[in-house]
């Protein structure tokens, strides 16, 4: 009975941590979603170089990437299931002090996993986004005349030269 309950104790501890993993995972997607940038693991190679050809790759990528969320939230369900099922039955069996003991000390090393997990994501996110994503910087070469009048070169120089 003893080895039975160990277990089914590691067993929780190992279901709530990759739960935690699996949410910061699902959070990651749906970032990704939200601002239009396709994970690495989802891209798929440009063999052809025409712009259909490239509307094909990101119109498969993005269902492919769709699909993995989808595919997280099931992952999580059964997960979620199989937690709350391992709860009551250790809930059953241990003693109230000890549940608490179990619980509490699973749910801290399921949250520094989560943290350290949450911040890997970041990091990949914030990667990912400037390498698809990149921003254009603005020259600051634009002179606007607002004085109505044709500007020479000596002037247009000696604007440019103060900013």
């Amino acid at each position: 009975m003893q080895h039975e309950q160990y277990k089914a104790i590691r067993l929780f501890e190992k279901l709530r941590i990759k739960k935690t993993k699996l949410l910061t995972s699902l959070t990651f997607l749906l970032r990704c979603r939200d601002h239009n940038t396709i994970p690495r693991f989802l891209q798929f190679q440009h063999h052809m170089h025409s712009r259909t050809a490239y509307r094909k790759y990101q119109r498969s990528s993005f269902a492919l990437f769709l699909e993995r969320i989808q595919q997280n939230r099931r992952e999580l369900d059964n997960i979620s299931r199989d937690l709350l099922e391992i709860h009551v039955r250790l809930a059953i069996v241990l003693s109230k002090s000890d549940w608490s003991l179990i619980d509490q000390i699973t749910f801290k090393k399921a949250a520094s996993v989560g943290e350290d997990s949450k911040a890997r994501q970041l990091r990949k996110f914030a990667r990912l986004h400037k390498t698809q994503h990149p921003t254009t910087s603005t020259s600051n070469e634009t002179v606007i005349n607002l004085s109505g009048q044709k500007l020479d070169d000596g002037v247009f120089l000696a604007t440019t030269e103060r900013s």
